[in-house]
């Protein structure tokens, strides 16, 4: 067991190396090894390992003492999905029933896998036509939310669409989930840091030449808001900023310091 862990954190600060050197599109993609993900009671983390070319093994590793707990083979190559690019992850329903899986982005097919994390038995294994990305589950599992690349997946600042898939009927809904305020505004950016607390997914995302903004997805309703922030020529430290809720607010710090204030009920923002 000692050995897997082992490897874990090698995988882990290989995949790191190479996310820092790609730098583009809004997902990171599929992780293996470090972090993974880790359940609500923080204690159990769950990791993909490459088991072969085209196999992978999922783990689960007790927080308390490092050891591997259960484990188990699946066919295809999938990953932990990552969703911002210091290393966030989810893939987890909030209910602890529901792991996903994801593969690569790739040209023609993007392909998923569900399991359930506490028998490690396999739900169900899907796939869509074209470049995808993880982004979201509701926290009942029941509705992932993903991004549909609309051109190439690796372009810097590359263009997406949010969409919703139902994992109990398998079914795509049509059209984009888009803030209804501004349902014309074309999706660009790279994911900084997400905090997601209860059915929300908040997502602070940098855009080349443009201020940032940060992207609240409800993700029990499937709806969405954009927040734009007032920074200027931030591109140079946003990537240390990070985000937490407190109460009715998302506060955003930079070096501890609180530098703006989301109202989770109004999205009015004060810097």
């Amino acid at each position: 067991m000692r050995h897997a862990l082992a490897l874990t954190a090698v995988l882990g600060a290989a995949w790191a190396a190479g996310a820092l050197a790609d730098g583009g599109g809004p997902s990171p993609g599929p992780t293996w090894g470090s972090p993974g993900v880790v359940d609500r009671g923080h204690a159990i983390r769950y990791v993909a390992l490459n088991a072969g070319t085209r196999n992978t093994m999922v783990e689960a590793v007790s927080m308390q003492d490092g050891n591997v707990t259960r484990w188990a083979y699946l066919k295809g190559s999938y990953g932990i999905p990552a969703v911002a690019w210091d290393w966030s992850t989810d893939g987890l329903a909030l209910k602890g029933h529901r792991l996903v899986l994801v593969s690569g982005p790739g040209p023609k097919w993007t392909r998923f896998a569900v399991i359930d994390p506490r028998s490690f038995r396999v739900r169900s294994h899907f796939r869509l036509r074209g470049a995808w990305a993880f982004d979201a589950l509701s926290p009942d599992g029941s509705l992932l939310y993903l991004i549909q690349y609309r051109g190439s997946p690796w372009a810097v600042d590359a263009s997406y669409a949010v969409r919703a898939y139902n994992l109990n009927t398998h079914r795509l809904y049509p059209g984009a989930i888009v803030d209804r305020r501004e349902p014309d505004e074309k999706m660009t950016g790279q994911p900084v840091t997400r905090v997601e607390p209860g059915s929300w997914a908040y997502t602070l995302y940098s855009r080349t030449g443009k201020r940032p903004f940060v992207h609240a997805l409800d993700t029990a309703h499937r709806r969405a808001f954009c927040v734009d922030l007032p920074w200027r020529n931030s591109e140079r430290w946003i990537n240390v900023v990070r985000m937490r809720v407190s109460g009715g607010e998302l506060l955003l710090r930079r070096g501890g310091k609180v530098i703006a204030r989301v109202d989770r009920k109004t999205l009015e923002v004060r810097a």
